[in-house]
């Protein structure tokens, strides 16, 4: 991606980022106090796990007072909750401290930030997806170099799953916190399986005769809401990972081959995901997500792909449920036991005029304590090692958290591990490929003429 030098350019830019979700206007709530009461160009990141949780560290109070700002995507619910009154509680530990947390919904939180960023305003600490989407931050110099601060405290760091931390490194210096891992998986309806003698499949070609055998039945197969096209593009996110050789991957992702996108393996990727096509949803691209998740949890169909940080959505099911990886297909250059996910995390401006306490408030955030509060009470999963257990989160999301420390490595969603122009033109003709109207071969000469025009 060409680096922009102009602001207007970078606001433009950051807008132009295709992560898909919808939800409040934006509020900006000063917290009050309450009693006490989840590598630049590279796709792949090799998982780690960190040492054992101790206390919440202490931090420094200065000696005049300041005001800090966060802005987050968490706008309403539980989510929001939980910042307000992190924020409320570091301030009663740090009285010369005002937090003050403004939010907003993910997608007036991507046209808003880069217009901040790029002003007089910008907040001292601000959410970030990790990949590309926290790279252009990187790249346009918005983001403060936290690896001194990681390296003088490891007491703090170490508890941080240090995969969780590559997705936010860009030339050798780390830029942000992740606060919430994820990854995706296949959910499915155990209940369902048994009626139908049917066992969880551990290559694509088993996978495909389950999908047959249910398409049989009075199922769904695979319940999908593709109205909005990440849906498919978290699907082709895996795919090109299962199968297109990994060092042509992410050159390509980088836009740094001589011919991205010309290696015949995309092409065979997306002929894996037309294969699939018959068992969807019908018309997927007329369902929306909601329905998507509901037809699952109702019992209407058998397996549901899903983000493991959704989980809440899946947990209200009358039936027994479980979920297994996406099925290893024979021959295929990809890493088989890599998992598709991304953390998401925080970054500091670089025009802050209070580094150290945004800062402290970061590592407050990421707390063994905090961190336990978080998935106890919104169930987002956290990068804090020993922060989900069976005292914060039930069996299955304890399972949930080590499925993903297990992984071979982090494979990156699409939508923010490539361009944002090359991936919209991908998410479109995946779209419409599901949809009937393009071939493979269209989709990525389409894919293709993209990348070299902006390469």
């Amino acid at each position: 991606m060409k680096k922009s030098y102009s602001l207007v350019m970078f606001a433009m830019l950051v807008l132009s980022f295709i992560i898909a979700a919808c939800g409040p206007a934006a509020t900006a709530v000063p917290a009050t106090a309450v009693p006490a009461t989840a590598a630049p160009a590279a796709t792949m990141v090799p998982a780690t796990e960190a040492p054992a949780a101790t206390a919440v560290p202490a931090t420094a109070v200065p000696s005049q007072p300041v005001k800090i700002e966060i802005f987050t995507r968490f706008a309403d619910g539980v989510s929001k909750t939980y910042f307000d009154e992190v924020a409320a509680s570091f301030m009663q530990k740090n009285p010369n401290i005002t937090v003050t947390v403004t939010s907003a919904d993910n997608q007036t939180y991507k046209s808003e930030i880069g217009v901040r960023l790029a002003s007089d305003s910008a907040p001292d600490i601000y959410f970030a997806w990790s990949g590309v989407y926290a790279k252009n931050f990187y790249d346009n110099g918005k983001a403060l170099n936290l690896s001194s601060y990681i390296d003088a405290d490891k007491a703090w760091s170490s508890k941080v799953m240090t995969s969780q931390f590559g997705p936010f490194t860009y030339d050798g210096g780390v830029y942000g916190v992740p606060i919430i891992m994820d990854g995706k998986t296949f959910y499915y309806n155990k209940d369902i399986f048994k009626e139908l003698n049917l066992t969880v499949p551990t290559d694509f070609d088993q996978f495909l005769k389950v999908l047959e055998a249910l398409k049989q039945s009075k199922y769904i197969p695979i319940s999908l809401g593709n109205i909005d096209d990440w849906a498919t593009g978290h699907y082709m996110t895996t795919l090109n990972q299962r199968v297109v050789p990994a060092d042509v991957l992410a050159a390509d992702y980088a836009l740094k081959s001589a011919a991205p996108f010309s290696d015949p393996t995309y092409i065979t990727a997306l002929n894996t995901l037309q294969k699939m096509v018959p068992y969807f949803t019908k018309e997927p691209n007329s369902v929306t997500y909601d329905q998507g998740i509901s037809d699952f949890v109702n019992g209407k169909a058998a397996i549901y792909y899903e983000q493991f940080n959704q989980v809440q959505y899946i947990e209200p099911a009358k039936f027994d449920w479980a979920w297994f990886d996406f099925p290893a297909i024979a021959g295929a250059a990809g890493d088989q036991k890599a998992l598709t996910g991304a953390p998401q995390g925080f970054m500091v401006s670089a025009t802050t005029k209070h580094p150290d306490e945004a800062v402290a408030f970061l590592k407050y955030l990421t707390s063994p304590e905090i961190a336990a509060k978080m998935v106890k009470e919104t169930s987002m999963i956290s990068t804090v090692d020993g922060a989900i257990n069976s005292d914060t989160a039930t069996p299955k999301m304890v399972a949930i958290a080590e499925t993903i420390k297990t992984a071979s490595s982090i494979n990156l969603w699409m939508d923010t591990a490539m361009n944002s122009e090359v991936v919209a033109v991908y998410l479109q003709g995946i779209q419409a490929m599901v949809g009937g109207a393009m071939t493979p071969e269209q989709v990525m000469a389409a894919v293709q003429a993209k990348a070299m025009e902006v390469k």
